[in-house]
C-alpha cells in the first residue's frame, strides 16, 4: 500500500482512513506493508499493530495540514517529492514481488509511483483509491495529462475506487466519452473504511469534556473538526456562532484542528470559541461525541470522515453541500444542509439551538 498520508503518531491526524483501510485488510488475513512519508527509506519497518509501516522520506512535504498548505508555507518543501519518490522505489524494490499493489490517491501514489517499472515490475493486481485532492488536481491539470494518467492506469488493468460518486462524475465529465465509459466500467464508489471506538468507550470522556466547559443549562455545544485552511471555511462557523441572536439559546464552539489560518481565525473569534489545536485521535473523537451538533462548512470534500464519525456517534450535522454530503442528507434527516454563508449557517444553528 503506497500512500502520501498516514498517521506517524497518535497525535497525527493525517490519513486515519488509510490506516483503517489497511487494518481492515489485515483483519481479513492479508500481510500488509504500508509505504508512507516520513523517516528515512533505510529505516527498518515500524510495526503498527498487524501492519508493517515502511517510511520513504518526504516528510517535509507530505504531512499535516496537507501538501498544498505545506508547500505554500515553504515552496522548497516541494523538493521532498523527489525524495519520497526515490524512497518509494527503494522500499518496493526491497519488498520484491507482491500479490496486490494498492495506491491511496491517483497521483502521485498510483501515477507515477506504482507504474514506474524501476519501482514495481512484478506487481499483481493494482487497486487505486481516489479520495478528493487527487481528482481535483487532475481536473486542474491539462487535458492531455489527465487523459494520459487515466488511460495508463486502465491499460495496466487498475481497478479504481472513488470515495464519493461526485468525484467520479466530475472526473468522467472531464474526459472524452470513450475514456469516461472505460473509467466507469473499471471503477466503483466505495466509502473509505472507518475505524472507531464504540460510543460506549468514549461516552465517559465525552461527558467529562462537556463538564470542563461549564456550559449553562440551555447552552449548546457545537464542534468543528478540520484543518485550519481556507477551503475548510472555519471562519463561517465562527461567524455563525458570533451572530446567533441574544434571544436564542447560546452556542459554544470548539475547534479541533490546526493550520496556517489559526492566527487569523483567533483574531476573528469571540471568547466562547475555543481553539484546541491538533489532538490525539481518541481525544478528537471524544469531542465529536460530546457535541450537540457538528458544524462542517467545508467547500471541498468527497466523503468527509468527520461527518461520518459524528453520525456514527449520533451527533447531528449542519453542513454545506460538498462532495456526497447532499446525497447523504437525502437519506439522513440528521444531516442539515445550509448555504455557504454565515447568515445561512446562523439561521440553521439558531433553529437547532431552539429545538
Amino acid at each position: 500500500m503506497v500512500t502520501t498520508s498516514f498517521p506517524r503518531t497518535s497525535d497525527d491526524p493525517s490519513g486515519h482512513f488509510v490506516r483503517a483501510a489497511a487494518l481492515a485488510l489485515a483483519d481479513a488475513g492479508d500481510e500488509i506493508h504500508v509505504i508512507a512519508p516520513g523517516g528515512s527509506p533505510w529505516d527498518p519497518p515500524v510495526p503498527d499493530g498487524p501492519l508493517h509501516v515502511h517510511h520513504a522520506g518526504g516528510g517535509a512535504l507530505f504531512g499535516w495540514p496537507g501538501a498544498v498548505a505545506r508547500a505554500r508555507q515553504n515552496p522548497l518543501r516541494l523538493l521532498a517529492a523527489a525524495t519520497f519518490a526515490a524512497g518509494v522505489r527503494h522500499r518496493l524494490s526491497a519488498l520484491g514481488p507482491v500479490d496486490r499493489a494498492i495506491a491511496h490517491w491517483i497521483v502521485p501514489s498510483a501515477y507515477p509511483l506504482l507504474l514506474d517499472p524501476r519501482a514495481l515490475s512484478t506487481a499483481g493486481s493494482l487497486h487505486v483509491h481516489a479520495h478528493g485532492a487527487d481528482v481535483r488536481l487532475l481536473l486542474r491539470a491539462p487535458a492531455f495529462f489527465r487523459a494520459t494518467v487515466l488511460r495508463t492506469l486502465l491499460d495496466r488493468g487498475a481497478q479504481l475506487s472513488f470515495a464519493a460518486s461526485a468525484l467520479r462524475d466530475d472526473l468522467a465529465r472531464a474526459l472524452d466519452p470513450a475514456l469516461a465509459a472505460a473509467l466507469r466500467g473499471a471503477s466503483r464508489v466505495e466509502l473509505p473504511a472507518l475505524h472507531l471506538p464504540a460510543l460506549s468507550d468514549v461516552a465517559a470522556r465525552a461527558a467529562a469534556l462537556r463538564a470542563s466547559l461549564d456550559l449553562a443549562p440551555d447552552e449548546r455545544l457545537a464542534v468543528t473538526a478540520a484543518r485550519l485552511v481556507p477551503s475548510k471555511r472555519v471562519d463561517l462557523a465562527i461567524r455563525a456562532v458570533c451572530a446567533t441572536p441574544a434571544a436564542a439559546p447560546p452556542v459554544r464552539l470548539v475547534l479541533v484542528g490546526d493550520g496556517p489560518e489559526r492566527a487569523a481565525l483567533q483574531r476573528l473569534a469571540p471568547p466562547r470559541v475555543h481553539f484546541l489545536g491538533t489532538l490525539p485521535r481518541p481525544e478528537a473523537l471524544a469531542w465529536i461525541a460530546a457535541a450537540d451538533v457538528l458544524l462542517h462548512p467545508s467547500a471541498l470534500e468527497a466523503a468527509p470522515t468527520v461527518v461520518r464519525e459524528a453520525r456514527a456517534y449520533g451527533v447531528p450535522v449542519i453542513a454545506c453541500a460538498a462532495g456526497d454530503i447532499a446525497a447523504w442528507a437525502q437519506d439522513d434527516p440528521q444531516i442539515q444542509l445550509a448555504e455557504p454563508d454565515a447568515a445561512a449557517l446562523t439561521r440553521a444553528l439558531t433553529a437547532f439551538a431552539r429545538r
